[in-house]
């Protein structure tokens, strides 16, 4: 690998590289450089928040402020942070949202599309004029690589993009290196600078285990799959399933388009004579269920065992990704409305998806991606060798989305194309007059780094399009809105899944997380902001349950309830809308302040206080409450000494269930004095279940109220609802204040799947006609 670096080092080096990276560089949109993501996602246009600020952090809206006086005047004058939903837009994005506004006006059209055209034809002529670095660097591959296997991936132009990244700053620059002798599986996986932080290092070393005692534990356990599945017809269409789709990856259907990817199959003496006698380690193949085909079968995934292998535990890692969401085509929109004014031009958009996706990306060490399976037409263990990854090693999200966010970013930096890649999926979306021109700069580029998009996920430009599994309808952008909502058919899918699972009291591993990634967008990114956060988290406790785990295990209570809130909220969590321009009423926001206090020897033992301050109330523009916790609610809790931070979520979900027309519609800024409520609150879920029930109920609820919260973070000090949550109404109620109290409303702290849709209703506004509530 040294040898292989230096090589690569020199190559890139080279005056001609760096002539033709100044050559390139005149071609950028948006200013060289790239700011490394410090969250789990890229940019979104959700209006809520990540992590709350801990104290004394830079990261507060308002630190610094130990008293109560000082701290009221301040959160006065405060203007919420989320008020613009494009706040998070890459510099990238904007670039390319200028340079297509730019175009607007008679013959935008053709303009844009030339233009895109003749930076195309700069681009070929650098693929040409680095033609001599490119056949360097394929000399290096061919040296350096395992013969037989590796060889074998697509050509792709490793010149041309090494020159993009060094004109345009892209900080991950071993890519080429990678894209040569292929990307690391196991080791040390160095920092790409693309993504946050984190430190995992490797457990075990690369060649610590013994690979002859894996091939025969392999070959052990398919026999015995074989064995059994003469008397399970279930497990022997799942054999056949592996089968039939490993040898598609040999020979795929001419008409499908999609590549080689695979070789084989082999025995283990061939395997032998390719990669080393015991020099392999095979990786377990299995199927995962994707919930059911429109006919009712079930649909299933190959995925391979780099857990059982302990092939991932052999890699050390030093970031983990950051991925773009659903929301890509609203913050899209948000950033045309503030380019376009209210003379706005119509959005379309559409999507692609690249083909075998991580099994065409070179690997490094193709000796640790070999797959075994009992393959039915020859009735023996066979081998498959491949040149890319597995879905199922852990190095496979690493290397791709480095792979898919390059392309991402050039399309944008150097063609303007407002496009968004979440691993092999990806959205263009522009203004109507750009035609078809983004999508063609994107398949030429997908095309010229050697992963093609599959022709049959091709969608053309329309209003409304699914991303992700979420329908962004683009439609009366030009009238300023858009909205999202879940992918039609998919709710009743998930619903019928999940009644299926609690009919069979089954809910293997990879179907859970299979069914949580399409909760998680239906309800979280579709619709309702943290809305079934507690009870996803629920089901995600149940997937990676420690101990021996058999898919066959019946789900406990507290699994069967979490599913039960989804088959009962699902259905009626509404659309999400987003306003632009007139539309978008600007109201200033409310400031909400909550507290709580429990002590054991006082009477009452609990309290909670919550002080509103609305600056468009006409009666009273402050408005407090106080009351003792009744002994009969803290009854329902768990048992415990201190119930203080279940107190103070209850005080804050009360906020919302005392005033709720006050707060529907409303941004809102969320002062809370304790970390673990605010944090809870915030996420959406909490890891105690009294809290989570809590939590639950104020983000279900919430989805019908649709109030746009900021929860941050008041010292104990400068908390005014710390006074009435200890009966001192003095300040509240002088001249300055003139505070007028109210009743509080409690939410229920006891409910976790039997009363969610009776709560969503009643706090849901929007009128149905008789036909679609009889529906």
């Amino acid at each position: 690998m040294a040898q292989a670096s230096l090589q690569v080092a020199c190559v890139l080096n080279s005056p001609n590289m760096a002539t033709w990276a100044v050559r390139l560089s005149s071609m950028m949109l948006c200013p060289s450089g790239y700011e490394r993501p410090t969250t789990a996602r890229l940019q979104s246009a959700f209006e809520r928040q990540g992590t709350p600020a801990l104290p004394h952090s830079d990261e507060l809206i308002l630190s610094k402020v130990e008293e109560i006086m000082p701290h009221v005047l301040k959160a006065m004058g405060m203007v919420h942070p989320l008020a613009d939903i494009a706040t998070s837009a890459g510099p990238s994005l904007r670039a390319a949202v200028n340079y297509v506004a730019g175009f607007r006006g008679p013959g935008a059209s053709a303009s844009i599309a030339a233009d895109r055209q003749d930076r195309l034809r700069f681009l070929c002529e650098a693929q040409r004029g680095l033609a001599p670095e490119q056949a360097a660097l394929e000399r290096i591959r061919v040296d350096f690589c395992e013969p037989n296997v590796a060889q074998r991936a697509p050509r792709a132009e490793m010149a041309l993009f090494a020159a993009l990244i060094r004109a345009g700053g892209w900080p991950d620059v071993g890519y080429t290196l990678c894209q040569v002798v292929g990307f690391p599986c196991v080791g040390d996986y160095r920092d790409s600078g693309l993504f946050r932080r984190v430190e995992e290092p490797a457990e075990i070393r690369p060649g610590q285990l013994s690979n002859r005692g894996q091939i025969a534990h392999v070959d052990a356990a398919l026999r015995s799959a074989a064995v059994r599945a003469r008397a399970d017809a279930v497990q022997l269409d799942i054999l056949h399933e592996i089968t039939r789709q490993t040898r598609l990856e040999v020979s795929p259907e001419p008409a499908s388009g999609k590549p080689q990817v695979a070789f084989g199959p082999y025995t283990a003496d061939e395997v032998d004579g390719l990669l080393g006698a015991g020099e392999w380690r095979p990786l377990l193949r299995f199927c995962i269920e994707q919930g059911t085909r429109d006919d009712g079968s079930v649909k299933y995934r190959v995925c391979d065992n780099a857990k059982r292998s302990r092939t991932n535990e052999m890699l050390g890692v030093h970031e983990t990704i950051s991925c773009e969401d659903p929301s890509f085509p609203v913050l899209v929109a948000a950033l045309f409305a503030q380019a376009f004014g209210d003379n706005r031009e119509q959005l379309v958009h559409a999507t692609d998806d690249i083909a075998c996706a991580y099994r065409q990306l070179r690997m490094a060490h193709p000796e640790y991606s070999v797959v075994a399976i009992w393959d039915t037409e020859v009735q023996d263990v066979r081998y498959y060798t491949m040149y890319g990854h597995n879905f199922g090693l852990k190095a496979a999200v690493l290397s791709f989305n480095r792979h898919t966010q390059l392309l991402s970013w050039t399309a944008k930096a150097f063609f303007g194309v407002c496009n968004a890649a979440y691993f092999d999926d990806v959205d263009v979306t522009e203004p109507s007059y750009c035609g078809s021109s983004g999508k063609h700069v994107m398949h030429k580029l997908a095309e010229l780094a050697g992963t093609p998009f599959a022709s049959e996920k091709d969608t053309p430009f329309a209003t409304a399009r699914v991303f992700l599994g979420v329908m962004s309808d683009l439609s009366d952008f030009k009238s300023g809105s858009v909205e999202m909502r879940p992918k039609p058919g998919r709710v009743g899918k998930i619903v019928r899944c999940l009644r299926e699972v609690l009919r069979s009291d089954k809910f293997p591993s990879g179907l859970c997380s299979t069914v949580c990634g399409k909760v998680e967008y239906s309800t979280s990114s579709g619709a309702s902001g943290r809305c079934g956060r507690a009870p996803l988290s629920a089901l995600r406790m149940w997937q990676h349950r420690k101990g021996p785990r058999k898919d066959d295990d019946p789900i406990p209570d507290w699994v069967a309830d979490a599913i039960q809130f989804f088959i009962q909220i699902l259905p009626v969590l509404p659309g999400r809308k987003f306003f632009f321009g007139k539309k978008k009423i600007r109201r200033r926001p409310i400031v909400l302040y909550t507290d709580a206090m429990y002590d054991p020897n006082k009477t009452p033992a609990g309290m909670v206080g919550i002080v509103i301050y609305d600056p468009e109330d006409p009666t009273s523009k402050w408005r407090y409450a106080s009351a003792a916790v009744p002994q009969e609610l803290i009854d329902k809790f768990r048992r415990r000494k201190q119930y203080v931070g279940q107190l103070e979520v209850l005080a804050a979900v009360a906020a919302f269930t005392s005033r709720p027309e006050q707060l529907r519609d409303r941004d809102v800024i969320h002062f809370i004095d304790n970390m673990g409520a605010l944090i809870g609150m915030a996420k959406g879920y909490s890891a105690d279940v009294d809290s989570a029930r809590l939590v639950s109920v104020f983000h279900t609820m919430n989805a019908a109220l649709r109030a746009n919260v900021w929860f941050e973070y008041v010292p104990s000090k400068a908390n005014i609802s710390d006074l009435p949550s200890r009966n001192d109404f003095v300040l509240l109620q002088s001249a300055e204040f003139n505070a007028t109290a109210f009743e509080i409303v409690w939410p229920p702290v006891s409910v976790w799947a039997g009363e969610f849709r009776s709560l969503f209703d009643k706090y849901n506004s929007r009128k149905r006609s008789s036909r679609r509530a009889r529906s």
